[in-house]
């Protein structure tokens, strides 16, 4: 059978198959608005991390500087994600 045709493979059904629109509405599952920032988790650690290593070599320090920028950048990642789960 090499000039055969491949099968097709059955399609995988979604997890809100069948489910419409307004039944959505009426459960709540619509009304919740998305993040306000979705990349804000990543960001806030990268910049901090990059941004510690930067000083972190100016003071000749890259490492302590990297780790102090990573847990700051943690931190801010966390408080937004407090504040935009509690909205």
């Amino acid at each position: 059978m090499v000039n055969a045709a491949p099968a097709a493979a059955p399609p995988i059904p979604s997890r809100d198959a069948g489910v419409l629109r307004r039944d959505m509405a009426e459960r709540g599952m619509a009304s919740k608005p998305p993040p306000r920032t979705p990349l804000a988790g990543g960001a806030p650690i990268a910049i901090g991390a990059m941004g510690g290593a930067v000083i972190g070599a100016s003071q000749g320090q890259v490492t302590a500087g990297f780790l102090i920028g990573f847990a700051a950048g943690a931190a801010i990642a966390i408080l937004i994600w407090l504040v935009d789960r509690r909205r």
